[in-house]
């Protein structure tokens, strides 16, 4: 991947299976638990990619990187930040939870999560105490760059190959251009 270039996460709906290994990839790798510690803590931490299946359709779903996003537009203390090359950044460390990302997201792609707050910020007995903060795909930023990888969690434990990574003014375009009609043989087959 070019480190040049700004990057959004496309996810090709018709290759999803449902199995939510993104998911528990997505918990692992923020949260610095192995997939199995993932498994078991999956009630404590919100991934930052949902899969949602109906009866037809299962289909994951992350930060659609808005061009004019209203996540940080909405954000009162800034913690959403778009930068002018269109990358959204979360600064958690000024993010108080008040959840008004998680309503204007046109997608359902924030959501809130827990955190443990750190050793200076420890108040009485118990250690420290969890925190809630905005939760959105970062494209695994920290976790590439601490285990030397080149592609998401996500990407790495989809046994169906449903992610890509894809130029951010690619994916604008994309958008804007909205479904394109499936091959008449897809189209049969639906």
């Amino acid at each position: 991947m070019n480190r040049t270039r700004i990057y959004a996460i496309a996810a090709d709906a018709e290759k999803c299976k449902g199995c939510r290994k993104c998911e528990l990839a997505c918990i692992a790798a923020h949260n610095n638990l192995t997939l199995k510690e993932a498994v078991k803590e999956r009630k404590n931490f919100e991934p930052r990619v949902h899969v949602i299946k109906t009866d037809t359709l299962k289909v994951p779903v992350q930060c659609r990187q808005c061009a004019n996003a209203p996540c940080a537009r909405v954000c009162p203390l800034e913690a959403l930040q778009q930068r002018e090359n269109g990358e959204i950044v979360l600064r958690p460390e000024y993010c108080a939870g008040c959840g008004l990302c998680v309503m204007v997201c046109p997608y359902g792609a924030v959501s809130l999560t827990r955190i443990r707050r750190s050793d200076e910020e420890q108040t009485g007995p118990g250690g420290a105490k969890p925190r809630r903060i905005a939760a959105r795909c970062d494209l695994c930023r920290d976790w590439r760059a601490r285990e030397g990888k080149e592609i998401t969690a996500c990407m790495e434990a989809c046994p169906a190959g449903v992610f890509a990574f894809v130029p951010l003014e690619e994916y604008h375009r994309a958008l804007r251009a909205g479904p394109q009609p499936r091959p008449a043989a897809q189209a049969e087959r639906a």
